[in-house]
């Protein structure tokens, strides 16, 4: 995205999209979305008790002056609010990953006129290469973000820098992962596929923060988040890559 109202143009055209030719995609996306619900209300709260309790344990341990023991308590809850978050996002990309990838196709083809024919063979071999650009993706942004934890941790100055920067990290990997769709079918490798995104880090924000943002508030994160924050994503992803130069959609 050059521009911020060709980013605010690109959701609009994934909307008109999503609310006419595929918003019978809905329906599965709906159903995955309940099973998330039900697996992220216990698997997620339990990983993130037990983050809490040894976390605390190490803390409480410690002797500091009042001030920094508070910011320390503080600095932890937040910490655990990105794991918990983190966990979430991607409990969501793995298991709605094929999902999202057949919707972000079938807005390809809706502009393109051009289908991909389904096959088996190319479906096993997307999922595994979606598990691959899904660890490759984690493993850098979750690298990238515990350097800036620590940063904050070493120099709590400067912790109203590097949390911000920390989220807008997370908001690029949401959008990298969705655009992934669009490099899979390209025929991009998982290391091609995520420095694609990484040269295009304008798209990744543009279509990642909105669904981050879906995905930051505890209780819609395992309910609409998923549905509306992912689908609305991977649309305007694919409209943001593959929409400029073909006709726009009527719908």
């Amino acid at each position: 995205m050059r521009t911020w109202k060709q980013a605010v143009g690109a959701h609009r055209q994934a909307w008109r999209l999503l609310r006419g030719p595929l918003s019978w995609w809905f329906l599965p996306a709906g159903l995955v979305t309940l099973f998330l619900a039900g697996l992220g209300w216990w698997g997620i709260a339990q990983l993130s008790q037990k983050a809490a309790e040894f976390i605390g344990s190490q803390v409480s341990d410690d002797p500091m002056s009042p001030w920094l023991h508070s910011l320390t308590e503080w600095l932890v809850w937040l910490m655990l609010l990105v794991l918990k978050l983190k966990l979430t996002k991607y409990v969501v990309l793995v298991v709605m990953g094929p999902l999202f990838a057949a919707v972000s196709e079938a807005a390809e083809a809706h502009m393109t006129g051009v289908e991909t024919p389904f096959s088996m063979t190319r479906w096993i071999k997307d999922a595994v290469r979606g598990l691959r650009s899904a660890a490759l993706l984690a493993a850098f942004e979750w690298t990238l973000a515990a350097g800036l934890w620590a940063l904050g941790l070493m120099v709590p100055v400067l912790s109203p820098l590097t949390l911000p920067l920390a989220w807008l990290l997370g908001a690029w990997a949401y959008g990298a992962s969705v655009m992934d769709c669009v490099w899979e079918r390209e025929g991009k490798g998982a290391r091609a596929g995520w420095w694609a995104s990484v040269k295009r880090a304008d798209v990744a924000l543009s279509v990642g923060v909105p669904f981050a943002l879906w995905m930051s508030v505890p209780v819609l994160a395992w309910t609409v988040g998923p549905l509306m924050g992912g689908m609305g994503a991977t649309t305007a992803a694919c409209v943001a890559l593959k929409g400029s130069g073909s006709q726009p959609a009527t719908v």
